[in-house]
């Protein structure tokens, strides 16, 4: 009973991966603490082989249907990753509250950015399937992504999360992807900041590995079912989804900064 608890977690969070172009942490790490008894800092090591798996498998899956932007995943997530490593190590000067405050404003922006981009959208001034093809407009939202990245990347590292609810809306609004081809390009990201931090949970967490295991092959089932959706639905309702999703987050941080 207890495995097939770890198994409806992996595909959880690995359905929401793929579908939204996310990690999925926040949902596996509390689902692991309140419905099985692993301890907190051992559903984080656990989340983060989870999200591995389901990054590298999303991208695979979204690579096949042709909404990955190698090129902008690479420059994103080289430079998310770098940074992401600076915003670690500062981590430790701020304090939790400002920290919560810092992930509330965070998640705040990433649902503006979504809201102004289906406003864009549906006064005529942005395209959902728009397809980059120039090589000059191409280039120059190359080097767009790089501060982004690095932005973004900081971010991340400094709240202690993922980054792909950030991730997402930074490419949609400011590169112009659409949004099921900034949702495969954000997986591709996210696996650049999830091997150092599979790396570091292993050296530094002790936890059960066959349990991180289930949910990691879970979640590759799930991150499956996640992009077999993403690809079926309108873009309009991965939105909702999405923004939803940002909703529920800025509602339990706004509870834990009131004390609730």
């Amino acid at each position: 009973m207890e495995y097939i608890k770890f198994i409806l977690i992996g595909i959880s969070g690995g359905t929401l991966s793929g579908l939204l172009g996310i990690g999925g942490g926040f949902i596996v790490i509390p689902l692991l603490i309140y419905f099985t008894d692993t301890d907190t800092k051992a559903a984080t090591a656990i989340s983060m082989v989870s999200i591995l798996f389901s990054s590298v498998f999303g991208t695979i899956f979204n690579f096949l249907k042709k909404t990955v932007k190698i090129k902008y995943a690479l420059y994103f997530g080289i430079a998310s990753m770098g940074f992401a490593f600076a915003g670690s190590m500062l981590t430790r000067y701020f304090s939790d509250t400002a920290i919560k405050i810092a992930y509330l404003c965070t998640i705040i922006l990433s649902l503006a950015l979504f809201i102004l981009r289906m406003y864009f959208i549906k006064k005529g001034k942005a395209d959902e399937s728009h397809n980059i093809e120039n090589p000059a407009f191409e280039k120059k939202k190359l080097f767009k992504s790089v501060p982004l990245g690095a932005a973004a990347g900081f971010l991340s590292g400094l709240l202690g999360v993922g980054g792909g609810f950030l991730y997402v809306p930074l490419l949609t609004f400011f590169l112009d992807l659409p949004l099921k081809t900034a949702v495969g390009t954000s997986l591709m990201v996210i696996i650049f900041n999830s091997v150092p931090g599979v790396i570091g949970k292993f050296l530094t967490i002790e936890f059960d590995y066959i349990n991180a295991l289930i949910v990691a092959v879970s979640a590759i089932a799930g991150s499956r079912l996640g992009t077999y959706i993403n690809h079926k639905v309108k873009p309009v309702i991965i939105r909702i989804v999405f923004i939803f999703m940002l909703l529920v987050i800025i509602g339990r941080v706004a509870f834990d900064l009131a004390g609730f």
